[in-house]
């Protein structure tokens, strides 16, 4: 049985399309953190600022969600610092095209499929269907906020799933990882 981070993001998808009564958790293990205890942006509204921000394509405000010590990218989780993603906002490359620009996405020619590779932003503003949701769990003693993006795309059938992950930091949320 295949377990990486495509089962695991499965696994994401099917927490997202639970629905649960408040107070529980679609996580195994983790717990639900009430919303009175929150010291800083609520989920809902990291959840509405975030998708809004990838959608206008301010990099800015993107930017401000990466901690200095950097985030995780991709399936295969590279770590990229702040700087090297600032770098790659910059020079429109990188990161800047799989967030924002369709235009800008390197990715090897397949034949036998003809649907191209689409931004995140692309993706959340010229989709068929987008449906968005947020859950705010805690692991390992780390309170983490989940946003998920649920996108029906005829142009990009397949990209179907992404997931933000958030850490709770002293200074607020700050991205753990990028799909």
């Amino acid at each position: 049985m295949r377990t990486g981070p495509y089962f695991h993001r499965f696994l994401r998808y099917c927490a997202f399309a639970l629905v649960l009564p408040a107070g529980v958790s679609a996580v195994a293990g983790a717990q639900s953190v009430p919303d009175e205890t929150a010291r800083h942006q609520p989920v809902a509204v990291l959840q509405r600022d975030f998708f809004a921000a990838l959608r206008a394509g301010n990099t800015n405000k993107v930017l401000s969600y990466v901690p200095a010590d950097g985030v995780n990218v991709g399936s295969e989780a590279q770590h990229e610092t702040h700087d090297q993603i600032e770098q790659q906002f910059q020079a429109h490359r990188g990161l800047y095209c799989k967030l924002f620009d369709s235009s800008c996405i390197d990715s090897p020619i397949n034949l036998e499929n003809s649907a191209r590779s689409c931004s995140y932003r692309d993706l959340l503003t010229h989709s068929d269907q987008v449906h968005t949701a947020a859950s705010e769990v805690t692991r390992n003693g780390v309170r983490q906020a989940v946003l998920v993006a649920r996108i029906q795309n005829s142009q990009c059938p397949d990209q179907k799933l992404i997931d933000f992950i958030f850490n709770l930091n002293a200074d607020g949320w700050k991205l753990f990882s990028i799909p």
